[in-house]
């Protein structure tokens, strides 16, 4: 009878903490290092709004909404935490809406169990909404800022026209983007280009030696693609690229990033896979690209390289293995995946 008595207690702590956080406005999240699983509150998705569970509850999902300009600052700060070289969590940084627009957010978080290693078993923590605050605290700098340089009285500043200001900032920030995708991607595929896949590679680097995570990276080439430019001309050949990019961007996972190395050559980035879930998802693509038909007598073929990041790698490291497991997948006879681990 006692021990009932205290399942129904727990059981009724247990429903009051679930329904707290489903009403509360801000975001809690709990983090779990060993499997990488994360879980967000309702008030999560409603703060940023997202549709409730429309994301993976992984550590990907937190990462992709950061704003870029705060990223490394966030990152190296976690790291720091983490790590023990900082005495507590707590950041002001932006994050990504449903709408594309940003927020300010202040992150506060606490590890609360450890691994027999002494490395994190597990975290949790909260963003809380600080946008309001944080714009109103920039505006007041910007007008103190004005006021120290003479630049304008008092008077005046307060006549800006709220909207006015705001259109010269969304116009700047539209151009700053459209130059940022045009420096990252290729103009052939509207796929990324080189810079923007080794910059993403960086990027998967650090978050595999953070997190524990495995990476696999696969490089690939049309067969015989000059007998193709010397047989059907540039033309077919610039379709044949842009129908194995349109292939493969359409059948890949929103975590993967693909991009074109140069000429006929294209790289993949396989976040989360181990080489032989990796060997899998080319095998999937390599089927898929044989059924290609460009032209009523051109079908496509593809050879693949394929390795796996090792601790310490760099990126040298692992084109030069993914390049020797495409080498070798073209001496043994093309349209194959070979993998060097």
């Amino acid at each position: 009878m006692n021990e009932t008595y205290k399942y129904k207690n727990v059981q009724k702590a247990n429903d009051t903490l679930n329904n707290i956080l489903e009403v509360i406005v801000e975001g809690t999240w709990d983090w779990n290092a060993n499997s990488g699983h994360v879980d967000r509150s309702p008030g999560w998705y409603r703060m940023l709004g997202y549709e409730v569970a429309i994301f993976l509850k992984n550590v990907f999902t937190w990462e992709n909404i950061i704003h870029p300009d705060d990223y490394d600052r966030v990152m190296k700060h976690f790291e720091l935490y983490i790590n023990g070289e900082n005495d507590e969590y707590c950041i002001e940084y932006r994050c990504k809406k449903a709408d594309g627009k940003y927020i300010w957010i202040i992150d506060r978080g606490k590890i609360v169990e450890y691994n027999e290693d002494g490395t994190v078993a597990r975290m949790i923590g909260a963003h809380q909404n600080i946008h309001k605050q944080k714009m109103a605290q920039i505006e007041l700098v910007k007008q103190n800022q004005l006021l120290e340089d003479g630049n304008v009285s008092l008077e005046h500043l307060l006549k800006i026209k709220a909207d006015e200001l705001q259109k010269k900032n969304q116009e700047l920030e539209n151009k700053i983007e459209e130059i940022r995708l045009l420096s990252n991607t290729d103009s052939l595929t509207g796929i990324p280009n080189r810079k923007k896949f080794e910059e993403e590679l960086d990027n998967e680097i650090a978050r595999s030696n953070r997190y524990g995570h495995p990476i696999s990276l696969a490089i690939f080439d049309s067969d015989y693609f000059k007998n193709i430019n010397d047989t059907y001309g540039h033309k077919t050949g610039d379709k044949v690229l842009q129908g194995i990019s349109h292939l493969v961007k359409n059948n890949i996972r929103e975590i993967d990033f693909f991009a074109r190395w140069g000429g006929d050559e294209f790289a993949i980035i396989f976040p989360d896979l181990m080489l032989s879930q990796a060997m899998i998802a080319i095998d999937k693509l390599r089927t898929l690209i044989n059924q290609l038909q460009v032209t009523k007598d051109l079908f496509i073929t593809c050879s693949f390289g394929l390795t796996q990041y090792r601790q310490g790698d760099t990126i040298e490291d692992l084109f030069q293995r993914a390049d020797e497991s495409l080498y070798r997948a073209k001496k043994l006879g093309r349209n194959r995946i070979e993998n060097i681990p």
